[in-house]
């Protein structure tokens, strides 16, 4: 059996539209609400990976050091969808609440991956 080649131009693979990463860091266990809160505004999608903090602020219990563990949720967004997300997951779990989140954007200069149904907004 011959192997089959697949070649695509730039222009096939690239959106040109313009996209941003927003990222979430949650206590575990809020990351359904960053979700549930990006989904709001119309955004999709989201990734999750589990992470624990480094900081030179030990947290104690009875004696022990303990070392938070935390969430990352990463959304690929629109740009013109970029502040109402970030607006309305800080708004449920900001670094004040018992989730301690932090919400930050970062520009992405390409993606693949990505369809036309990609701008559809879901119904929800």
């Amino acid at each position: 059996m011959k192997d089959k080649v697949l070649t695509f131009s730039e222009d096939d693979i690239f959106s040109d539209k313009e996209f941003k990463l927003v990222v979430a860091l949650v206590k575990r266990g809020f990351e359904t609400d960053v979700i549930e809160a990006a989904r709001s505004v119309g955004t999709r999608g989201a990734i999750l990976m589990q992470a624990k903090g480094v900081s030179k602020i030990q947290q104690k219990f009875l004696g022990f050091s303990v070392n938070p563990e935390n969430t990352v949720v990463m959304i690929v967004v629109k740009d013109e969808l970029v502040v109402p997300t970030m607006k309305a997951i800080y708004s449920v779990v900001d670094f004040k609440s018992e989730a301690r989140g932090l919400v930050f954007a970062l520009p992405i200069s390409l993606v693949a991956g990505i369809d036309e149904t990609f701008d559809r907004v879901p119904i929800v």
